[in-house]
């Protein structure tokens, strides 16, 4: 899977800005294979390309008995609240609106027990977050002693239907800052697709506190997480969606459209204030099946960061993809 695309940047103070071309292998590039070992056992594994290397995406055993399944490994998270096919071209972004308005934990290590469309699992804990006075670098927290006492957890119910699916995930993250702060992340997302014959929509919702702290994606400015000053915690509330349709033209051709929207809010303190940082992408691309398992996806989009203090994005490009 490759990208070819064009970016034009304009810097926030609006002065200049430069147009690039890129080239290269996504990340999202990977191979991999479902094992089907008995009715009861199945296990699977992926490796992507990230930064050159192949990495592992999946690695993972399921155990399937009477009631549920138990999954051991690193697998999809129950948070997994995504569904635009966005491709924005360039490997330092995440696809499908990653971090405007998803709610999505990605692959991560895991015990996860699945009942029916219920799903919950214990995650290792998420220690990292702002270090103040200087807020603008993400300092490793660990400079600070940290203690995590219990795992993080991710839970979700789906259900499936003919039109489609509706979901709403949640997830609880804590530890504690030098023996005398806690650091308390929780969210909750809603999700929805639904197909009226050829015409497709899908919605997202999600809000929650500190959402960087439980491991997801967020675009706006502090990225979702905390604030620590060495004595107290600011806590950064986050509230965002995404929106999108999609329209099957033929055998051939899909469109598409999609905008997702995220809003940061960090809790009023000497160095930021009462601060709003806003970050929005929006797209329109056209999937076109040359083959079956060849596709090229042309793409036109804006990654808008202005409010965020960053900068404004105009992209245009295509995936070329063979999937075999």
């Amino acid at each position: 899977m490759v990208y070819t695309v064009w970016f034009q940047t304009d810097e926030i103070d609006g002065d200049g800005g430069d147009t690039q071309f890129a080239e290269g292998l996504y990340d999202a590039a990977a191979i991999g294979a479902e094992i089907k070992v008995s009715d009861e056992l199945t296990a699977g594994f992926e490796y992507d390309t990230g930064g050159g290397t192949a990495n592992i995406v999946l690695l993972y055993g399921e155990w399937t008995f009477s009631s549920g399944i138990l999954t051991v490994g690193q697998a999809v998270s129950p948070i997994n609240v995504t569904y635009s096919n966005q491709l924005v071209a360039g490997e330092e972004q995440d696809l499908g609106l990653g971090g405007f308005g998803d709610f999505d934990q990605a692959e991560v290590p895991q015990l996860k027990l699945t009942f029916g469309g219920f799903s919950i699992a214990v995650i290792n804990p998420e220690k990292n977050a702002w270090v103040s006075p200087a807020p603008l670098t993400n300092d490793d927290i660990a400079l600070y002693d940290t203690q995590a006492v219990i795992p993080m957890i991710a839970l979700c119910y789906k259900t499936e239907f003919d039109m489609g699916e509706v979901q709403i995930a949640a997830g609880y993250n804590t530890f504690e800052v030098n023996d005398d702060e806690d650091i308390d992340a929780y969210a909750i997302g809603l999700g929805t697709k639904l197909n009226f014959g050829a015409f497709g929509v899908f919605g997202t919702f999600v809000w929650g506190q500190n959402m960087g702290n439980l491991g997801v994606g967020i675009a706006a400015g502090y990225e979702g997480l905390a604030i620590y000053d060495g004595n107290e915690v600011y806590d950064c509330e986050s509230i965002g969606g995404t929106i999108g349709v999609n329209f099957a033209v033929n055998d051939m051709l899909t469109l598409e459209a999609g905008y997702g929207y995220i809003h940061d809010k960090i809790d009023d303190n000497a160095w930021t204030g009462d601060e709003i940082d806003i970050a929005q992408s929006y797209y329109l691309q056209a999937a076109i099946t040359l083959a079956p398992g060849v596709t090229v996806t042309p793409e036109v989009g804006m990654l808008d960061g202005r409010e965020t203090g960053q900068e404004e994005t105009l992209y245009f490009g295509a995936a070329w993809a063979i999937a075999f």
